[in-house]
């Protein structure tokens, strides 16, 4: 299951806008993110395992918080890293979709909102009084669109929330000319998207060194 090295390289952009961070910048063989984060201080993301490439820039890295983020299964890319490094996420995924018209509907009582975010972002939120009840933003990219950070806040799971935010991300960047869709998941995330249209594209491993 090979990526797109295409559509890796959208992804790691979209991603750069949604957290508002720098452009990703081509190093060591992949995609170089700063993030800046104490949980996080940079990112580099590949397309594919590439053994000696990996390999190498792992022994390089002696800092916690620098992640590798390659499209392979966790197997593989820890068969790869030395000593000190560990897969996190192990059951991670790349997914896309057709992005087609949806009606987003919101229980009552809740509301709502979509908005810019940053540059080529949008917003969408979903609120319960003055709550955040569910939010998440795309980066448009032309005819891809990358749906980040869709979250819904645990008092209010099990309302079709999440689904509603898809929805109305999808509509908005419909209006903006995108067509296909691209986001990563988790395990569990990887089961809810199947059921809405999504399939998988490629695995995507974490590894890094804990501080």
């Amino acid at each position: 299951m090979a990526a797109d090295p295409y559509l890796i390289a959208l992804f790691a952009r979209g991603w750069a806008l949604t957290r508002n961070v720098r452009a990703p910048e081509p190093r060591h063989g992949g995609l170089y993110i700063e993030v800046g984060k104490p949980d996080q201080k940079s990112r580099y993301v590949f397309p594919a395992l590439e053994p000696d490439i990996i390999a190498e820039l792992a022994q390089r890295i002696r800092e916690p918080w620098i992640y590798l983020k390659i499209c392979e299964s966790p197997d593989k890319v820890r068969t790869v890293l030395p000593p000190g490094w560990v897969i996190r996420e192990p059951d991670g995924w790349i997914m896309t979709s057709a992005i087609t018209p949806a009606i987003a509907q919101v229980p009552q009582a809740y509301r709502l909102s979509i908005e810019e975010a940053g540059t080529a972002t949008l917003q969408a939120t979903i609120r319960h009084g003055n709550e955040v009840a569910a939010s998440g933003r795309i980066a448009l990219l032309g005819e891809t669109v990358l749906f980040d950070q869709i979250i819904t806040d645990e008092a209010h799971r099990r309302r079709g929330l999440g689904r509603s935010v898809m929805q109305a991300l999808s509509n908005a960047a419909l209006d903006r000319g995108a067509h296909q869709g691209l986001l990563s998941a988790t395990e569990m995330g990887r089961a809810l998207y199947e059921t809405i249209g999504w399939s998988v594209h490629a695995p995507y491993t974490s590894a890094v060194i804990l501080g």
